[in-house]
C-alpha cells in the first residue's frame, strides 16, 4: 500500500491485516511504486495529485482511499476508466462542518466580528448597536447549495432555529424524504433569489468551479449572508468581495479559499463584514477520529477483497 497522506505509515499499518506494507511517498515516488500498489491512500492536504499518469501505472490497485471528504486531488474520471474505485471518508466530519456553518451564519447575522472589536476596544456606544439591524435565524430563509451528508446535517441543525430551509442538489429527493427533513427543493437560480442565508456545501469539480459567479451572487437578496464550508473555488472571490463592499451582501463566513493559506492583505481580509477561519470546520477531535476509522476500515475491506464504502466514482470495470 502506498500513502501520500502526511502521516507516518505506522498510523495506517497498525490497523491493517498482518503483513500489510505501507510506504509513504511523494508524487515521484508514487509514480515509481504505483505498479506494486494494491491500495493508494490520498493526501488530505490535496497537494499530491493522483492524476491520469499515476492511474496508467496502477496495474493492480483495487482502491484509492481519500482520508477526507474532499477528493479534488484525485482524477476520479481517470480512475473510473481504469477500473479503480475511489472512496472518501464518508460522513465522518459532516456534523462538525454543519455546526461550523451554523456558527458562521449566526456570526454574520449578529455582526460578531465588529461586536468583538468594539468590546475589546472598550468604548462601544450602546445606542449604535441598538440601532443596528441584528438578525435572528428564526424566520430567515436559508438555502443549502449541495445536499449530501453535510447539507443534510446543516438542515438538521437549522430546524431548531425555526428557519425556512431550501435546498438544491443534482438529483432531487423524493417528497417523503423532503418532508422528513423539513426542506423544500428549488432550482439553482430560484434558490439564490430566495435565500437570505446561503450555505455552500458542494464538492469542487469542473461543473461547480466558479458556479457562484458575479451574476449568480448578485441574485441573492440585498442583505444576504454567504457561508462557504465547501471549497473556495466554487465562488468567484473578487465578485464576492465587490458585493460585500457595496453592501449588497450583509456578510460572509468563509472557511475555504481559492488559495490556502489566504495571502496577507487579501481583499477579503480587509473587509469588516467577513469572518475568516483557516479551513478548520471539519477537524474537530471526533471528526479526525472518525475520518481515520472510516478510511482504515475501507482499506481493510479492500485488503480482504470486500466492496468498500463511500465510493465516489462508478468504475466501468472494477477489479
Amino acid at each position: 500500500m502506498v500513502s501520500t497522506a502526511p502521516a507516518p505509515p505506522e498510523l495506517f499499518a497498525g490497523a491493517l491485516p498482518e503483513g500489510t506494507e505501507v510506504v509513504r511517498a511523494d508524487y515521484d515516488q508514487l509514480l515509481e511504486l504505483a505498479p506494486r500498489a494494491d491500495v493508494v491512500i490520498g493526501d488530505w492536504t490535496h497537494k499530491i495529485h493522483i492524476d491520469a499518469a499515476v492511474m496508467r501505472r496502477l496495474g493492480r490497485c483495487r482502491l484509492i482511499q481519500q482520508p477526507s471528504a474532499g477528493y479534488e486531488n484525485i482524477d476520479v474520471a481517470a480512475a473510473a476508466a481504469a477500473g479503480i474505485i475511489v472512496a472518501n471518508a464518508g460522513p465522518a466530519n459532516s456534523g462538525p462542518v454543519a455546526e461550523h456553518a451554523v456558527m458562521g451564519a449566526l456570526a454574520c447575522l449578529r455582526f460578531l466580528r465588529q461586536a468583538i472589536s468594539d468590546a475589546e476596544a472598550g468604548d462601544w456606544v450602546g445606542q449604535a448597536w441598538l440601532d443596528r439591524d441584528l438578525w435572528d435565524l428564526d424566520e430567515r430563509t436559508v438555502g443549502i447549495l449541495g445536499f449530501g451528508s453535510i447539507g443534510q446535517a446543516i438542515a438538521a441543525r437549522l430546524r431548531g432555529f425555526g428557519s425556512t430551509i431550501l435546498y438544491n442538489k443534482r438529483g432531487r429527493l423524493d417528497p417523503a424524504r423532503e418532508a422528513e427533513l423539513g426542506v423544500a427543493y428549488r432550482e439553482l437560480d430560484a434558490l439564490l433569489r430566495d435565500s437570505q442565508v446561503l450555505m455552500v456545501a458542494l464538492p469542487l469539480n469542473d461543473q461547480t468551479r466558479h458556479l457562484l459567479d458575479r451574476e449568480r451572487l448578485g441574485m441573492l437578496p440585498r442583505g444576504a449572508v454567504v457561508v462557504n464550508i465547501a471549497r473556495g473555488g466554487i465562488i468567484d472571490t473578487p465578485a464576492l468581495a465587490d458585493l460585500l463592499r457595496s453592501g449588497h451582501l450583509r456578510g460572509a463566513a468563509l472557511d475555504v479559499f481559492d488559495e490556502e493559506p489566504l495571502p496577507l492583505g487579501h481583499d477579503l481580509d480587509l473587509l469588516p463584514n467577513v469572518l475568516l477561519t483557516p479551513h478548520i470546520a471539519g477537524i474537530t477531535a471526533i471528526a479526525k477520529r472518525d475520518i481515520l476509522l472510516n478510511s482504515l476500515a475501507n482499506v481493510a475491506r479492500a485488503c480482504r477483497r470486500e466492496d468498500p464504502l463511500y465510493v465516489v466514482n462508478p468504475p466501468a470495470d472494477r477489479r
